[in-house]
């Protein structure tokens, strides 16, 4: 698996998570676990031992989480790849014997074309659990519809999987800086939260606050109505 697959694949395993993300979670949930045995017993060794024991029990915990994920995803690509497999074989050995595949199962109604344009005698085949309903409907016009219990080809190659696995990898729609952007009012929300921050570092920090809390305001309010707008 190359890099991009494999960083798309871990932002859908850890919730959306990237590397930066995961880190961060770790080292906040050990600093609170050391702080609370720092309150507790007084003791700085304690504490710093706790921290790092919970920096490496989270740290493992999201490699096993990982690995797990992966092992499905494999396991799912394989055997996706030896149905499709399957399926193909029995198509070819389906057609060879004068018959005609509907795959997926069509509805009734489709169904009811395939019958009307086909002569009397066609039979039908399909795959997964037998429809009774669609059946007796192939049996009024005089067609026959049967279906196959499903099958499972040859083992895939290593590649095959790893193609497949890169085709089915999750695409981000975009960067997520311009997806923030692209919300109604953001740009007034940063904005104004950039100004809030400056204002600790810059003189004059009632103004830049006063300026702050009006973009943000503007910001709430443009994005208040577009939401209602919307519904």
């Amino acid at each position: 698996m190359d890099a991009s697959t494999e960083r798309a694949y871990k932002r859908k395993c850890f919730q959306g998570r990237g590397p930066a993300g995961r880190w961060l979670d770790r080292l906040f949930f050990s600093l609170i676990s050391g702080a609370a045995m720092y309150i507790l017993t007084g003791r700085r060794s304690f504490a710093l031992l706790l921290f790092g024991a919970a920096l490496l029990t989270l740290t493992f915990l999201d490699i096993r989480q990982w690995d797990r994920f992966r092992r499905k995803l494999r396991q799912a690509a394989v055997k996706e790849l030896r149905r499709e497999a399957w399926l193909k074989g029995e198509a070819d050995r389906i057609r060879q014997g004068g018959g005609t595949v509907l795959f997926p199962a069509p509805d009734r109604d489709a169904l009811v074309g395939f019958c009307l344009r086909l002569g009397p005698g066609a039979a039908f085949h399909s795959f997964g659990d037998t429809k009774a309903e669609l059946c007796e409907t192939a049996q009024a016009f005089g067609r026959t519809l049967i279906f196959h219990p499903w099958g499972e080809g040859e083992e895939p190659s290593s590649e095959q999987v790893e193609n497949r696995l890169k085709q089915n990898a999750p695409m981000r729609s975009s960067i997520p800086w311009r997806r923030l952007l692209a919300l109604p009012g953001s740009r007034y929300l940063l904005t104004g939260c950039l100004m809030l921050l400056l204002s600790v570092f810059l003189r004059r920090a009632l103004y830049w606050r006063l300026l702050g809390t009006l973009c943000l305001l503007v910001g709430t309010v443009r994005r208040s109505f577009r939401l209602k707008a919307e519904t």
